[in-house]
């Protein structure tokens, strides 16, 4: 996952409620990896790097913050925008001004905003103020995301994601499959 730090708070709030989705998921096992994992002493550019080399889909956590990273956008955003992308989902942590800001490639992607029958138009996760509607963002987001992984498993000859079979989603069992994020 990749997101800019000084955007923390609406971070962890975000994913605190999007772990709450996934972890029942019956498509996938979910296992979510930030940097707070990052070992004291241990060369942290390279695990972040390790980490988003072998992840099988990059949440993108896009802000101002985030577009204004240097290091994301020289170690982290080219792996997942171009032509030879790695999957990536983008959402829409914060605002951004689709015309003045520099999306660095991403104005190229669809990025997640959340479309509720009370806003005129999309939200990004931190315009929507209400715990309600924060909870409908991430909601419509866990199942885009899933949309998005069935989809590329289903693009590709030789996926890297396992989803279950037909019998295996219909029979609760021990879950098998992972999706790195």
């Amino acid at each position: 996952m990749s997101y800019a730090h000084k955007n923390s708070k609406l971070v962890n709030d975000f994913l605190d409620r999007l772990t709450d989705v996934l972890t029942p998921s019956r498509l996938y096992d979910y296992s979510l990896w930030k940097d707070s994992a990052l070992v004291v002493g241990e060369n942290w550019n390279s695990q972040i790097l390790e980490a988003r080399e072998t992840c099988d889909i990059g949440l993108l956590l896009i802000s101002p913050a985030f577009l204004s990273s240097k290091f994301i956008c020289k170690a982290e955003l080219p792996h997942f925008v171009g032509s030879a992308r790695a999957h990536s989902f983008p959402v829409m942590l914060w605002p951004v001004d689709f015309v003045r800001h520099d999306l660095r490639g991403l104005e190229l992607l669809q990025i997640f905003r959340y479309q509720g029958p009370q806003f005129s138009e999309p939200r990004s996760y931190g315009e929507c103020k209400s715990s309600r509607s924060r909870e409908a963002f991430v909601l419509e987001a866990f199942r885009a995301i899933e949309t998005s992984i069935s989809n590329k498993r289903d693009q590709n000859s030789k996926p890297t994601i396992r989803g279950k079979t037909e019998q295996e989603q219909q029979v609760p069992t021990s879950p098998t499959d992972r999706s790195s994020l």
